[in-house]
């Protein structure tokens, strides 16, 4: 939730910032590829 949603105290701002997030036009997009760069890194951790 904090990775994607503007907060006022930042002055609009997420955050976290996440270049791959930037440029996806709605937020399904954007949760659909914050869950699969998660992952993406999970299976990076496997061994």
């Amino acid at each position: 939730f904090n990775f994607l949603r503007p907060h006022s105290a930042l002055e609009k701002k997420v955050p976290v910032l996440i270049p791959e997030l930037d440029k996806l036009p709605n937020m399904p997009a954007k949760w659909t590829k914050l869950i699969s760069l998660s992952q993406d890194w999970l299976m990076d951790q496997t061994p």
